[in-house]
């Protein structure tokens, strides 16, 4: 026959929907993110190291095997230097002793790594040149200043900050040719000294066509300044000159 189930029983009962009740009302919403496995998040971390390690070699390899090119196609001499530098070329172009490398530049604040190739000058007229392309940021803020050296190029004076010594000079060094293919880097620098000329781009540069355009140009651009009528210059005014490209570049 039934029994009827305790008073207590049913005190349980209650006691357990108020459980459940409350069980519920901590339950996180239907539409809350999905919370990851523990330890998922390392897993990502390390992939994606991974994937920028591996984006890291690539890049060097193109780097290294595009200076390799380059050389033979000079017929200079290729040497790797170290595993985080493509290496070395040394040989001679347009009848100069050149060379390309990768370096370190601490002129800012913060150490920069870059592409130099580098001839050595005759520059009897003390021409001294340094001009670097400005960035997106500075060319907008630079739109509505008057360059302090101009070239009769307003597209190519809105995209570069220039200075120089010699103004009246700038078209001879700095043809249409060879303003034209200094614009087509986003980065590129030029710097004419006393006794060397030099262009740098950041980082390892892997692009060969672009190595052997930046050359061309600077062999125009040395020939240029070698052809310039000597001016007489006390030493203290050369270095003077020299250091308007700290200065303003």
């Amino acid at each position: 026959m039934p029994v009827d189930p305790p008073a207590s029983s049913s005190l349980g009962r209650r006691i357990r929907a108020r459980g459940l009740s409350v069980a519920r009302g901590h339950r996180p919403p239907a539409n809350a993110p999905a919370r990851w496995p523990a330890g998922t998040a390392w897993l990502v971390v390390l992939a994606l190291l991974a994937a920028a390690f591996g984006l890291w070699r690539a890049l060097r390899g193109a780097a290294k095997r595009a200076w390799r090119a380059y050389a033979s196609e000079i017929g200079a001499e290729f040497s790797p230097q170290s595993r985080l530098a493509p290496g070395r070329i040394t040989g001679q172009v347009g009848g100069r002793p050149f060379v390309l490398e990768t370096a370190l530049s601490y002129e800012d604040e913060a150490p920069y790594f870059h592409t130099r190739a580098a001839l050595p000058l005759q520059n009897p007229a003390g021409f001294i040149l340094g001009l670097r392309h400005k960035s997106l940021l500075e060319e907008v803020q630079t739109r509505g200043e008057k360059p302090a050296t101009d070239l009769d190029d307003p597209a190519f004076m809105r995209r570069f900050f220039l200075v120089c010594n010699s103004p009246a000079d700038l078209p001879a060094v700095l043809t249409p040719v060879v303003r034209q293919q200094l614009s087509r880097y986003a980065d590129v620098e030029v710097y004419a000294r006393l006794s060397e000329i030099e262009w740098r781009r950041a980082g390892a540069q892997s692009d060969r066509r672009a190595l052997q355009r930046l050359t061309d140009a600077l062999c125009a651009m040395a020939d240029a300044i070698e052809a310039l009528p000597a001016r007489p210059r006390t030493l203290s005014e050369r270095l003077a000159d020299e250091a308007l490209i700290q200065k303003g570049v």
